[in-house]
């Protein structure tokens, strides 16, 4: 993907999207797939891992990705916040519910996959530790390095902030999101529908196929990720490879399939 520098973005028009540039963070890959879906067309802004990103603070505040820029409106940076401005911006395809009952059930799912201590934060808090299981040896000494020092691995911790739960509970969490995931398609396929809630594509779907790289990333030939992050993603532990349904998987490549596109582009 060409990004813009912040310098070139800040003074374009319409919708400036900052990404993490070169990989495929779940949260920035969320983004893209909705306004993908919605055909919104925006900007790609980069914004640079564990760096300190001064430029992108000085415009927006924020040093973290995505970030989504609308004129001259304030950033969002939320998945939900980033959400409402696409069904803001393409109201059609919709992709939330027009009942309270059932809109509520999606972003509750939604939630449980994006928002804090939700199956991406808790996969994260947990990668490179003892919680993921041990690497092999081999492939480690394969792998190319991140092009990141310890103090940049410092500042990008440090620019989480503290949850509920850490390395040591993130399994148990991780996999009861994935036993919740998998009862509902089971529902769902029973009564003749492949999404999460509902007859039709919604944001959860979405946001379960992109997120569900943390469980089992698509082959490289689709999913270029960079070696050591595919590693990363890959290392699951046992407790959540206990709780590895294949209807989740199954879920994530019909979505891709039908709804968005491969390969990624990042």
């Amino acid at each position: 993907m060409k990004y813009h520098d912040v310098s070139e973005a800040r003074s374009l028009p319409g919708l400036r999207l900052v990404l993490t540039a070169h990989v495929p963070g779940p949260w920035g890959e969320s983004a893209k797939a909705i306004f993908h879906y919605k055909d919104i067309p925006y900007t790609p802004v980069a914004q640079y891992a564990a760096k300190s990103n001064d430029d992108l603070v000085a415009w927006t505040g924020i040093r973290n990705a995505p970030n989504a820029m609308y004129e001259d409106e304030p950033p969002r940076t939320g998945w939900y916040e980033i959400l409402m401005l696409a069904e803001r911006l393409a109201p059609t395809p919709a992709l939330l519910p027009p009942t309270s009952e059932d809109r509520a059930l999606v972003l509750g799912i939604s939630a449980e996959i994006c928002s804090e201590w939700g199956w991406g934060w808790a996969r994260r808090a947990m990668m490179g530790t003892p919680y993921a299981g041990t690497p092999d040896p081999a492939r480690v000494a394969s792998l190319s390095k991140p092009p990141w020092q310890p103090e940049d691995i410092a500042r990008m911790r440090a620019g989480y902030s503290q949850s509920v739960g850490g390395p040591a509970d993130a399994p148990a969490r991780c996999a009861d999101i994935l036993r919740m995931l998998a009862a509902r398609l089971h529902r769902q396929k029973a009564a003749g529908s492949p999404y999460l809630v509902g007859e039709t594509l919604t944001a959860c779907d979405i946001y379960w196929a992109v997120f569900s790289m943390a469980l089992e990333p698509l082959p490289h030939a689709v999913n270029p990720m960079p070696d050591w992050m595919r590693m990363s993603y890959d290392m699951i532990g046992p407790v959540i490879a206990a709780a590895k349904d294949p209807i989740l998987l199954a879920h994530r490549d019909r979505v891709y399939a039908r709804h968005l596109s491969l390969p990624l582009d990042f």
